[in-house]
């Protein structure tokens, strides 16, 4: 394959340039960059690097000479299948000990690969094109998924393919260009504080406990089953302190960091009895706590009670941290999350919150308004018609300003007046001393007020 434009990259056997081919007759340049270099076999090889930047093109030889150096260079297999790529993609995820959940997610979205494939007709992995990569997700959306399913599917195919061709499984990837729009959420049920208070006081025994857990702190179901008395701390017999360190995973928490909440009052009374060791929690389980839970929700007589679930709890915890200010920083770190998307993904401000938010925001003016409406009101009923007073009037109501609030200190006011008496060069530097024959012509000393000195040297 001719290339122009060839250039070897620096420290590599690797030439980079564009591909001349031909159509109808006509010979045209292709815009994106090729790699030409001789594989571990001794073979040449031109290989697509699927972008139009030079300098990432010299990236990408950089990277095929350190295939070639560490010897796992090999000849792309041109004839793999979809599904057998899909296979030794999903085994390679596998043998990184990724958590059942996130295996079995895998696992899904790869079979909706495999059935798009097997519809559209689509055998060879490297038949599968950008525009296939759209119908994919066209497919999807019609067969009723919702937006984020529909997303992770699609998002899973590109990387596969991406996957396969770094691995010399495919001779180039096709996908490069492709910008997919991103879904969004999906509303989430959250509880309000009064809703969480009414379950908390309708649960029995460890229900309680659990509940506040998940609402006043943030925890996930599976942090809560897996608690520890010795991850609780205590101070002058009170607990002060959650430990998470378990909840996901292989005895770790889902984001495989440990993290530390402080306790809420109304968690502290309910874990007032500290044990030495041992589980928290004996009777909670995930399925028969949801269940309860719908329960309770019914018999409290909330609105579409089956649409909460047991992570209703932490959207709750997320938003009320939102609400009272918490620093966003440390509402991340008790919710143990690295990134605020998924913290903006839990906010949710209900009704009554948003009510006192503004009737805070208006809290400034607003008392200082009721304040001096009567002696406004009588201001103007003994002036009426006075346009000078109504203006003062206005004055009031809206607020004075900070110089017009400091000069009515009577300090403020001796600090004034003392200025006013002083002239205008006591206190910088020595008087200044006149000859004798000229004391009886010398002027008076100047002084100056505080306007001249602002509008002077000052």
């Amino acid at each position: 394959m001719k290339l122009i434009d060839r250039e070897r990259v620096d420290g590599t056997q690797v030439t980079i340039g564009r591909r001349i081919h031909y159509e109808s007759g006509r010979q045209r340049t292709a815009r994106r960059y090729a790699a030409e270099y001789r594989n571990l076999d001794g073979r040449q090889v031109c290989e697509s690097l699927s972008t139009t930047n030079k300098s990432q093109a010299k990236r990408l030889a950089l990277e095929i000479q350190q295939r070639l150096d560490s010897g796992s260079d090999k000849v792309p297999e041109a004839t793999i299948s979809v599904d057998d790529m899909a296979d030794r993609y999903f085994d390679a995820i596998k043998a990184k000990g990724v958590a059942p959940k996130t295996e079995w997610k895998y696992r899904a979205d790869l079979d909706k690969l495999r059935a798009y494939c097997e519809e559209a007709g689509i055998t060879l992995a490297r038949r599968f094109s950008a525009d296939d990569l759209f119908r994919l997700r066209q497919w999807l959306i019609k067969q009723d998924y919702a937006a984020k399913t529909v997303q992770g599917a699609v998002v899973l195919a590109q990387q596969a393919f991406k996957w396969a061709w770094r691995q010399s499984v495919l001779p180039q990837y096709r996908l490069a260009s492709v910008s997919l729009p991103k879904a969004k959420a999906t509303p989430q049920p959250c509880f309000n504080t009064a809703q969480v208070d009414a379950l908390i006081e309708a649960a029995k025994g460890e229900e309680k406990t659990a509940f506040a857990l998940m609402g006043y702190a943030g925890l996930r179901i599976g942090e809560v089953e897996q608690l520890r008395w010795e991850d609780v701390r205590y101070k002058d017999g009170k607990p002060t302190m959650l430990h998470i360190r378990r909840g996901g995973s292989n005895g770790t928490t889902k984001d495989k960091d440990e993290r530390f909440v402080p306790v809420h009052p109304r968690i502290a009374d309910l874990l007032a009895k500290p044990k030495k060791s041992g589980i928290v929690f004996t009777t909670i389980r995930e399925r028969t706590l949801l269940a309860r839970l719908k329960d309770l929700c019914k018999a409290c007589k909330f609105e579409k009670p089956d649409e909460f679930k047991l992570h209703s709890f932490r959207h709750h915890f997320a938003s009320l941290c939102a609400n009272h200010g918490v620093a966003h920083r440390k509402a991340l770190a008790w919710l143990g999350h690295s990134s605020s998307d998924m913290l903006d993904l839990y906010y949710h401000l209900h009704d009554d919150d948003s009510q006192q938010a503004m009737v805070a925001l208006a809290g400034g003016n607003g008392a200082r308004i009721n304040r001096d409406e009567g002696a406004l009101n009588s201001q103007k009923s003994e002036t009426t018609g006075n346009v000078a007073s109504s203006f003062e009037g206005s004055l009031r109501a809206v607020g004075q300003s900070r110089i017009e609030r400091l000069s009515q200190v009577r300090e403020f006011q001796e600090f004034v007046n003392r200025l006013q008496n002083e002239t205008e060069r006591e206190g910088f530097e020595p008087p200044l001393q006149l000859p004798a024959d000229r004391i009886s012509n010398a002027a008076p000393s100047a002084t100056r007020t505080p306007l001249q000195i602002v509008s002077g040297v000052c």
